[in-house]
């Protein structure tokens, strides 16, 4: 019998509940979503909140449907997409899912027309992020960066 590996999905809203629990502090939730996020995130606020009809959600599925990660990509110029707001379920971290979320979500902006290059931004004491982000081939960016959050890109290819 096989297993089938977690498949990325457009986030619906039964997720929401499910990712707003994985937040489990008001400064979690900031450094996470961003200042002005509210804490606890209303699953009713979600969408709104997180302007998933800019940017949209994408959730990471095992096979039976359970929610285990989810992030954003949204375009910031012609060429290049931007992605946020990274999260693995704290039940299912440790396992290689925040490598299979990223090359995934990366994987699918890419396949937006044009796009060519992927940014992010981390906080620099989020070690084992930036680790990851390096492994992937992303790079510092110094002049976009700050002594709080580094910022990241890849150039497709």
């Amino acid at each position: 019998m096989s297993v089938m590996k977690p498949s990325l999905c457009p986030v619906q809203p039964p997720h929401y509940a499910t990712i707003a629990d994985w937040l489990d502090s008001a400064e979690a939730t900031q450094r996470w979503a961003g200042p002005g996020v509210p804490f606890p995130l209303p699953s009713e606020r979600f969408a709104q909140v997180l302007e998933l009809g800019l940017r949209p959600g994408w959730a990471l599925l095992d096979e039976q449907g359970q929610c285990l990660g989810f992030g954003q990509y949204w375009m910031t110029d012609a060429c290049t997409a931007h992605l946020g707001r990274i999260i693995v379920s704290p039940l299912a971290r440790g396992r290689g899912l925040g490598r299979l979320l990223m090359q995934s979500l990366g994987e699918q902006a890419l396949r937006e027309d044009g796009m060519q290059r992927l940014t992010l931004r981390v906080y620099r004491d989020n070690a084992a992020a930036v680790a990851l982000y390096r492994d992937l081939g992303f790079q510092q960016v110094g002049a976009s960066s700050t002594p709080e959050l580094l910022f990241m890109q890849h150039m497709a290819g």
